[in-house]
């Protein structure tokens, strides 16, 4: 019963906010593209400092060298933080703008990502992006959109309040508000657990075929 509800809440959501959705989606293709393109027209030199810094990771993989407890802390930093400014972006009538041009940002990185891998790796790349993508990374860019997609209703229920001079239920729409942050909170952590403990364990199987 209590699935039920939840899931119908998803769907309304989604209804409600689909264009919205669906802005994001293409914004966080035109990103993956963008930052592809971006590493295909760097130089050799920075083209060699990417390939050194892969070559350092998977040989860090290879070699037990990884630091766990340093990887845990910049996947706190780099997505905890993000959806944390995201949410309170949110709160502030400026937010909007700001946090597309962040969302693009994350977009473009990914994209940059993974076109580094193919360029390194080839087509063994794509084994290794499969292996860099899922689940973790699909899981904080499902969190990012939901965070953001949040983010902007909540800013333009409070513009369309101030404009229109409309009374509006701070408090639920708060309380609301909070539950989604939790809920990324959660989702954001689960997704650096796997991407700390996990993934390393998956290339490490695959390093053989990719060499």
């Amino acid at each position: 019963m209590i699935n039920m509800k939840w899931m119908d809440k998803l769907k309304g959501t989604i209804k409600v906010n689909k264009k919205t959705l669906l802005f994001f989606t293409i914004l966080l293709i035109i990103g993956i593209i963008a930052g592809s393109i971006f590493m295909a027209i760097l130089s050799e030199t920075d083209k060699k400092l990417v390939t050194d810094y892969f070559n350092n990771y998977i040989s860090n993989i290879e070699n037990n060298k990884l630091n766990y407890l340093e990887s845990i802390k910049n996947g706190l930093f780099n997505n905890l933080l993000y959806i944390i400014i995201i949410w309170i972006l949110g709160i502030s009538i400026i937010g909007i703008p700001i946090v597309t041009i962040m969302f693009f940002i994350k977009s473009f990185t990914l994209g940059f990502s993974i076109a580094s891998m193919v360029f390194n790796y080839k087509l063994k790349g794509c084994l290794l992006n499969f292996i860099n993508i899922f689940p973790h990374q699909m899981i904080y860019f499902l969190i990012y959109m939901l965070i953001t997609t949040y983010s902007i209703f909540f800013s333009l229920k409070m513009i369309n309040s101030i404009i229109n001079k409309k009374n509006m239920d701070f408090k639920i729409m708060m309380n609301k508000y909070v539950k989604i942050l939790i809920i990324s909170v959660i989702a954001i952590t689960i997704g650096i657990i796997i991407e700390t403990f996990i993934t390393p364990l998956l290339i490490k199987i695959i390093i053989p075929l990719i060499k």
